[in-house]
């Protein structure tokens, strides 16, 4: 099987993320090509078998990169498997709101785009201080604070849970995987 993984990012993390997925996509004896959302040219979903989609929230949004060519390739997309990888800080606060709020935006953005993996995994991102202009290292020490998070602007801080991450993708693979062997078994 070939998976096609595309990403955004801003700080890096989530291109970490989606090197991850695409290790254990290859751990599990499967092809994958990983593209950057940015740099992103027209990718040959005909070679595709399965698409993981990895995207970060910004400012309540996902990267545009990432819906213009979920747009674009809607119909290409709508005859494969797909998953989806939110990436966010709200998925690691201990505020349930904060995770409702994020779904909230997941579904949004399906709706905007016109694409609706059949499953989702909000990921933990991290906080990258040292990436981080003045003001937005300021503003982010100011969040984790109140939430009570790190707060040590010389380091990076993680919060993906990298073993439910692998487990996500597994079971995405896996799903796959059962989904093709049904369909020799009635196509034979």
């Amino acid at each position: 099987m070939h998976v096609i993984v595309i990403y955004g990012t801003v700080e890096g993390h989530t291109r970490k993320i989606a090197r991850t997925v695409s290790a254990t996509i290859q751990s599990l004896g499967h092809q994958v090509t990983v593209f950057d959302a940015g740099d992103l040219g027209d990718a040959d979903l005909d070679l595709a078998d399965a698409v993981i989609v990895c995207a970060p929230v910004h400012m309540g949004q996902f990267p545009s990169a990432i819906a213009h060519w979920l747009s674009a390739h809607d119909t290409a997309l709508a005859g494969l498997p797909g998953a989806f990888i939110s990436v966010s800080l709200a998925s690691a606060s201990p505020f349930p709101e904060e995770h409702a709020e994020i779904q909230k935006i997941t579904q949004t953005f399906f709706d905007q785009t016109g694409w609706h993996p059949g499953l989702v995994h909000q990921a933990a991102g991290a906080l990258r201080y040292p990436r981080y202009d003045f003001l937005k290292r300021l503003l982010m020490k100011h969040i984790a604070y109140r939430e009570g998070g790190p707060t040590d602007v010389t380091k990076d801080h993680e919060f993906t849970n990298w073993n439910a991450l692998a487990a996500f993708v597994t079971g995405f693979i896996e799903h796959c995987a059962d989904g093709r062997a049904a369909a020799k078994r009635q196509a034979g």
